[in-house]
């Protein structure tokens, strides 16, 4: 890929060439092209098999403090003359916005570190491999456990990507990066006829790095029989235990509270409590673009600021929001090196590899502490209001009962408001793998509503 990223270069930077040559005072160009495949099966015969070669270049381009954005799927000089008219034609139609300006100059990355982001066996595999991987994930879901009696499909999917970011300030970068994933859902019939799902997946940047198929099925199938013969419980209040998923999914949500855009729009709950305690002393929260081979890596921003590592929550205070450079000029800040550069449009902000520090604790004894109460595996229906920290979803999962994992449960909400969800982080596990952009250990929630019967 190293050829095509060098070719992206060239290209993303005479687009800005010929963009400032028509007239634009300001340019930035995103491209990105490679290679992309799914291959799907159901029981054993294929089900979907595609691939693709997308590619898309997208302009930014501005006319003193107006701006506006488009993209083209075609490389041509003509194609490309077109679009650069059209872009700034549109900066006539658009109100100034000063604070959008091009990223500052002197913000600007000056060097792309290696991250290990590309694992060119990936591109490698032939459709046929891909398919005997999406075989062995589903019969090894199937023969897991009896109780296991139709398959919801297995797939196996990749991409081999290059990207190159350019604008007028000199900027110009652009780096390779992959990924592969294989997953599976399988169904147990329950006595009464309920239908319970169970369904696992692995992706990384590098082929090694994904779990087997033979794991991933069995995973898959022991979810299912899990929630075999799970119904409600009566409403309560009580000690959750999220595992890493849902603490995950929590996680996320309390990211898209703490985006400059939330912020600025007076959409985040979070809004006026930078330097103040918004979790459990317990809790750290760290996004780290920098990890080797980290499926949200990342050399450089979407606006071309160094990547870096930075500390949102440090001992359960607020240190920082994730900005891009529009965002920190409305709110008088600086950049985080957050921005992302979609095809089309002015960038949002996104993190990267984002977790919840681990702790020392055994998940196992932090089950063992709770005396009752619930074991969340899966959340549903998300129900948060981002500016009040309002939060309620459907829930499936495990009654625990003397320290003891024992009924399953499904067809109940749990509700806690997220001031107080995160301020009652009262046990943090070892437990943390960094399997996907966005990961938790296992964290106990001192007391939660749980609405059932």
């Amino acid at each position: 890929m190293s050829q095509t990223v060098r070719e992206l270069e060239s290209f993303a930077a005479s687009v800005v060439e010929r963009a400032t040559a028509a007239g634009a005072t300001a340019a930035e160009v995103f491209a990105r092209a490679g290679v992309e495949t799914e291959v799907g099966v159901r029981d054993g015969a294929i089900e979907t098999l595609q691939q693709g070669s997308p590619k898309s270049v997208g302009l930014r381009l501005w006319r003193g403090d107006k701006s506006a954005s488009t993209y083209a799927t075609d490389f041509s000089a003509d194609a490309i003359a077109r679009v650069i008219a059209d872009t700034l034609a549109l900066t006539e139609l658009v109100d100034p916005v000063p604070e959008a300006a091009l990223v500052d100059r002197e913000l600007l990355a000056t060097s792309s570190p290696e991250l290990d982001l590309c694992d060119p066996r990936i591109a490698a595999m032939s459709p046929d491999e891909k398919l005997e991987l999406a075989l062995a994930c589903e019969a090894a879901a199937l023969a897991a456990d009896g109780r296991v009696t139709t398959s919801g499909g297995a797939s196996v999917s990749d991409a081999t990507m290059a990207r190159a970011l350019a604008n007028s300030h000199g900027f110009c970068f652009g780096y390779a990066e992959s990924y592969t994933s294989i997953g599976v859902e399988v169904i147990a019939d329950d006595a009464d006829g309920k239908k319970r799902n169970g369904s696992w997946s692995s992706v990384a940047r590098h082929r090694d790095r994904v779990l087997s198929p033979d794991e991933i099925g069995r995973i898959a199938a022991a979810r299912a029989v899990r929630q075999l013969g799970a119904g409600p419980i009566a409403t309560e209040r009580m000690p959750v235990v999220f595992d890493p998923r849902t603490a995950a999914s929590l996680l996320g949500m309390l990211f898209s509270v703490l985006r400059g855009n939330a912020v600025e729009g007076r959409s985040s709950y979070l809004a006026d409590r930078l330097g103040e305690a918004i979790a459990a002393s317990r809790v750290t929260i760290i996004d780290d673009p920098l990890m080797p081979r980290g499926l949200g890596s990342r050399p450089h921003d979407g606006e071309g600021l160094p990547s870096r590592r930075v500390t949102f929550v440090d001992a359960g205070v607020l240190q920082q929001f994730a900005l891009n450079s529009t965002n920190a000029r409305k709110l008088g800040r600086a950049p985080t090196g957050h921005a992302s550069r979609p095809a089309s449009g002015a960038p949002g902000e996104s993190s990267s590899n984002l977790y919840l520090v681990a702790g020392a604790l055994a998940p196992e004894s932090i089950i063992d502490d709770v005396e009752r109460g619930f074991y969340c595996e899966g959340l549903m229906g998300f129900g948060f209001n981002p500016a009040t920290g309002d939060f309620s979803s459907g829930a499936s999962g495990r009654l625990i009962e003397g320290g003891k994992l024992t009924r399953p449960v499904s067809e109940v909400t749990v509700a806690c408001a997220f001031p107080d969800l995160f301020g009652r982080i009262d046990a943090i596990g070892s437990d943390l793998v960094h399997d996907r952009s966005t990961c938790s250990p296992t964290i106990r929630v001192s007391e939660a509503t749980i609405a059932g019967v």
